[in-house]
């Protein structure tokens, strides 16, 4: 139990933060500051009001206050900068310096600045974003997915952004073509277990993330070149479960989309396993699914009627089995993230010989299934494909998130009574339906 040293009251939560005082603080500052918008700032307000903890909270963040910035990713819908924050966050612990009344700062922070393209308004989606970041952060026990510092502005170009945590390690995709040395079958079930985890406090607010994959996926790497710290990032798409969009549109990479979702269904949290498998997928087979392939309208027939990427000689069976679970065409027979964590766990507290609920005998099965012989031919096809890397097809757009509309092509390939058969297929109940769907894939061609 902390005193506050400002109102000598008990403070109840674990850290030295007292939020009687702390908004004060914070509500005197209201009129020094504005983002242009009074969405945005009521919503940066209310953050500094209800806060308990340091990490609870989001600031607005001059653009001058922001040096030395670099373009290290360019996506589907904006940019993202590394960049120094010359104040910096809060800190966690003694935060108000009562001497010169004013926040103590992470000096000379780095951070990552998230601009979205033609945001020169704060449009609902921005905000939606945002106040998802906010919330991931308020989430209890959850430190998998991206921290949210803040909210700027380019004077240059009235572009909002959004400021958050910088991972030095990039994303997934990177680390497999340039760091797959520093891989093992310890650090991966590390990074999945992490992923998985995080997509627990995403469902758990009653969200769908929507784009789940690896280039989603950010790292740290250490002084001694250990890959940690896995986090979910990337809350575009995020929508809560009950809020059933009027906009259609489908936006992803093709082969990472549920094919159920492809077919027009509602998005549901199955559809974020299906993500899931995908990302185990490229991390085992060290390529994107697909990536020798078109992202057409023939892809798009082959993963709806069941095609998945091939599964390597050397995957240990209790990876595959989860793997082919979390592709499953049939959304229902999808593990849920918590069972994905719970799996995962038990995998991470076996390979570090952790305390674990599962008994000696199936750690030892576990254990004699991630073989380091098989380690090894996946760390040789990792070198392999890192050296010899496949071009991207024109279609494959550099594997980034864009609008998905095949009806038109489709429609020149499939009858009514065809297309109307192949939507049956994401009703699949009975083995009767699944015999149908392999004597359906006769009549295809695919490239």
């Amino acid at each position: 139990m902390y005193i506050c040293q400002e109102c000598y009251q008990k403070i109840s939560n674990f850290s030295d933060y007292c939020k009687p005082c702390n908004s004060v603080h914070f509500r005197n500052n209201f009129i020094h500051w504005t983002s242009g918008d009074s969405n945005l700032d009521k919503l940066i307000q209310n953050s500094q009001l209800n806060a308990t903890y340091e990490w609870e909270l989001i600031e607005w963040i001059e653009y001058s206050n922001l040096e030395n910035i670099e373009l290290i990713a360019h996506g589907g819908f904006g940019s993202v900068y590394k960049v120094i924050w010359k104040d910096g966050p809060i800190k966690d612990e003694q935060a108000w310096d009562f001497n010169k009344s004013e926040w103590r700062r992470e000096n000379k922070k780095e951070v990552a600045v998230k601009k979205f393209q033609n945001a020169i308004n704060v449009s609902s989606d921005f905000l939606n974003e945002v106040n998802f970041n906010l919330k991931m952060n308020d989430a209890a026990d959850c430190i998998e997915t991206v921290q949210i510092y803040g909210v700027t502005c380019d004077p240059q170009n009235g572009e909002y952004a959004i400021v958050t945590e910088f991972k030095n390690g990039g994303d997934l995709r990177k680390i497999i073509k340039k760091k797959y040395s520093n891989l093992t079958w310890k650090i991966i079930i590390e990074i999945l277990r992490r992923i998985s985890s995080g997509l627990v406090c995403v469902h758990d607010s009653k969200y769908y993330h929507k784009d789940l994959h690896s280039g989603n996926i950010l790292s740290t790497i250490y002084f001694d070149n250990t890959i940690s710290d896995s986090v979910i990032s990337d809350f575009g798409l995020c929508r809560p479960m009950d809020q059933s969009s009027t906009d259609k549109t489908l936006y992803g990479v093709l082969p990472l989309v549920a094919p159920e979702v492809l077919l027009g269904k509602e998005f549901t949290e199955a559809a974020d396993i299906y993500g899931f498998g995908m990302i185990m997928s490229e991390l085992i087979s060290g390529e994107p699914p697909f990536v020798d392939r078109e992202f057409d309208d023939n892809l798009f027939l082959a993963i709806c009627y069941g095609q998945r990427p091939q599964i390597p000689e050397y995957t240990s069976e209790p990876y595959a089995e989860l793997m082919k679970r979390c592709w499953d065409p049939i959304p229902t027979n999808r593990p849920t993230a918590r069972e994905l964590s719970n799996q995962f766990k038990n995998l991470f507290e076996t390979f570090y010989s952790l305390k674990s609920e599962l008994s000696e005998d199936r750690q030892l099965e576990i254990k004699e299934a991630f073989s380091q012989e098989r380690e090894d031919k996946w760390k040789a096809r990792l070198a392999e494909f890192a050296t010899n890397l496949i071009p991207l097809k024109k279609s494959q757009n550099l594997l980034t998130s864009k609008r998905l509309d095949y009806s038109q092509s489709l429609s020149q390939k499939l009858s009514i009574e065809d297309w109307n058969k192949l939507k049956l297929t994401t009703n699949i109940k009975t083995n009767q339906q699944l015999k149908f769907i392999s004597k359906q894939r006769t009549f295809l061609k695919f490239v």
